[in-house]
């Protein structure tokens, strides 16, 4: 094979492997998703490959949001799982999956979001009214 057909084939291949640097990784699919990413990031909007689950660790510590509030990408029918950590009793709500559900003060809070409707979603707290991110849902 002459180099310039060996690069060809190493660049698809790095390519289709998707070694583009994505901090979202595919949760093992014989165990719950338990790793935590942070989605990456591009001009605020991230995105989260189809398939199993993916995790997003927020954490919140006083009004401080870490990771910062960013758009995730999920497609239609597919599951993202947050899982939230808040240093103080709070109230968490998802807009358009309508799901609310209490915070204790640290006790991580699991919930899988599955997109059903096209839309841009805020994921938010009530009690110190903090965004954590909003879902787009393509």
């Amino acid at each position: 094979m002459r180099s310039a057909d060996v690069l060809v084939v190493l660049c698809a291949t790095l390519l289709g492997s998707g070694c583009a640097g994505s901090a979202v990784a595919p949760a093992p699919a014989t165990a719950p998703a338990t790793a935590s990413a942070t989605p990456s990031s591009s001009a605020g909007v991230s995105t989260v490959p189809a398939g199993p689950a993916r995790t997003v660790t927020i954490t919140v510590t006083g009004s401080a949001v870490s990771p910062a509030p960013a758009v995730v990408e999920v497609g239609r029918d597919q599951t993202l799982r947050l899982v939230v950590t808040s240093d103080h009793d709070d109230s968490l709500h998802a807009h358009g999956f309508e799901v609310e559900k209490d915070l204790t003060a640290g006790v991580p809070l699991t919930l899988d979001l599955r997109g059903a409707e096209p839309g841009r979603y805020e994921v938010e707290t009530h009690h110190r009214a903090l965004q954590l991110l909003l879902v787009q849902v393509r």
